[in-house]
């Protein structure tokens, strides 16, 4: 990182930014170009989950290359000046680097699809899904190999 003063390595202050956020930004390579979509996620302090329809642009990128960088945000807020060059930021995002794997067992898949819901629901109820809801959808988890925080403007 160019400006060290803005490094955040404090694993529990990254893990809250992965905890609040409500979408994350996934890029992936596809040959030579790439390839960044928001995404719906779930994360158990270990591993990050998102599920897929079992088709699509995505999922054919995943099959030749399953290195991923995903990117979590939360307090964002632009800090204005006179002058457009002196504009600056309040932010403190995450940004992770690992790989993607599918699941396919079922007792994995459910947990996976469970870790999302449980993200936006805010519970710890766990749902019970059948095996055709099962095979109808992707998940996959994401083992990070390289988590990096940066902040602007703010105490962390």
């Amino acid at each position: 990182m160019r400006r060290k003063e803005k490094q955040a390595s404090d694993i529990k202050v990254l893990h809250k930014v992965i905890y609040n956020a409500k979408v994350c930004r996934i890029g992936l390579v596809n040959d030579n170009l790439p390839y960044v979509i928001p995404l719906n996620f779930g994360f158990d302090g270990t591993y990050i989950y998102f599920h897929s329809a079992t088709g699509g642009e995505k999922v054919e990128i995943l099959k030749k290359n399953n290195h991923v960088c995903i990117e979590f945000e939360q307090d964002i807020s632009i800090i204005e000046h006179e002058k457009p060059c002196n504009w600056g930021a309040h932010f403190l995002t995450v940004v992770v680097h690992g790989t993607a794997d599918i699941m396919v067992d079922p007792g994995e898949k459910s947990y996976g699809l469970n870790q999302i819901i449980s993200h936006y629901k805010g519970d710890s109820q766990k749902y019970l899904f059948s095996a055709e809801e099962l095979k109808s959808v992707l998940v996959y988890k994401v083992t990070p190999k390289q988590i990096i925080g940066k902040a602007s403007g703010m105490e962390i």
